[in-house]
């Protein structure tokens, strides 16, 4: 199951401090830094063309991640009367009993103060019908880049189920849109990248596929193609060195199902695909709108951000986002990006 070493990057072990490193990969030219909590058990692994935003990437994610597994402790309390409730139903259809464990959050359009369900809060393997989400995880990248994560998973689950547009395909304009050594590095190192668009209101989709004996699939959401694609294909590499026992069973399970399945998605993938003109690449989204005010038109419903006790924030959720559901999906084929 795990890729080998002259095709994909090194798998990466926990130092003993059990706390960060960071390693290269692609001929240097891409770095992968591990953050290990040891007290908590969370790992976190990320990617960039630089060392020190890979470093900063791992240990924000790992840290918000230590408050997510946590909960409900520290961060649960009962609704108060200047606090909107949400429930369950506000977040998916046909949603199961809730468990009454209820998160503090703040709209961040209005400032209004919300109480959320624990469910769609909290990660790790959960005793609960709801499927622990990552998506929406504050990051290095700071609050707007989970709200782009939010947008960028709602739109490829909808286009998975209901496949009514094509996919731009734009692989053949892959060394414009990461740096030139890194794609030499891959036709080198015998991968192959699926990168394709899918355009939305004011912001563009990835969906880039790294394979070589094993697929990971990502999805990242930016203003442009270019930026889109090169996020997309930072999540795609990380995603191959990723140690799965770490995530909850069903995305461990979905990877999984991805990886031994490359030929089945990637043709999948490229039959719903057009060829994209060389025009879509540097086509700006709109600069004046901001991502909070995007989602707030896309989903019906401004986005929430719940912060740790030190005020951190740690996972932007919003009602009508496609990301919260009941069970993994049932296809043959399920959807690749949790």
């Amino acid at each position: 199951m795990a890729p080998t070493p002259d095709s994909s990057p090194p798998a990466l072990s926990p130092p003993d401090a059990g706390l960060e490193e960071v390693a290269e990969c692609l001929a240097g030219e891409v770095h992968l830094a591990y953050a290990h909590r040891p007290e908590s058990g969370i790992t976190a692994v990320a990617a960039a063309f630089t060392p020190e935003t890979a470093r900063a990437r791992a240990r924000a994610r790992a840290s918000a991640l230590v408050v997510l597994h946590g909960l409900p402790d520290g961060l649960a309390a009962p609704c108060s009367p200047d606090e909107r409730e949400l429930c369950l139903a506000d977040f998916m259809p046909e949603p199961p009993a809730e468990r009454h464990v209820r998160v503090s959050g703040d709209g961040l359009l209005s400032g209004e103060r919300y109480t959320l369900p624990a469910e769609v809060v909290w990660l790790g393997d959960r005793d609960c019908r709801v499927e622990p989400t990552a998506v929406g995880v504050v990051g290095a990248a700071g609050v707007p880049g989970a709200i782009a994560d939010l947008l960028a998973h709602d739109m490829v689950t909808r286009w998975w189920a209901n496949p009514r547009m094509p996919l731009l395909r734009v692989s053949q304009y892959l060394a414009a849109m990461i740096p030139p050594r890194v794609a030499e590095a891959v036709s080198l190192l015998g991968l192959r990248v699926s990168a394709f668009a899918l355009p939305g209101p004011g912001f563009q989709i990835a969906v880039v596929g790294v394979s070589g004996d094993g697929t990971t699939i990502a999805t990242a959401a930016a203003r442009s193609v270019e930026d889109a694609v090169a996020e997309a294909f930072l999540r795609a590499l990380a995603a191959r060195t990723e140690p799965w026992n770490t995530l909850p069973t069903a995305d461990s399970l979905r990877r999984l199902t991805v990886w031994h399945r490359e030929v089945d998605y990637l043709a999948h993938l490229e039959w719903s695909a057009l060829d994209a003109d060389a025009t879509v690449l540097g086509r700006p989204g709109e600069a004046a709108s901001s991502w909070a005010d995007i989602a707030c038109r896309r989903f019906g419903h401004e986005p929430v951000v719940v912060a740790s006790e030190a005020g951190e924030p740690v996972k932007v959720v919003c009602p009508g986002a496609a990301c919260y559901r009941t069970v993994p999906p049932g296809t043959s084929l399920p959807c690749p990006v949790p």
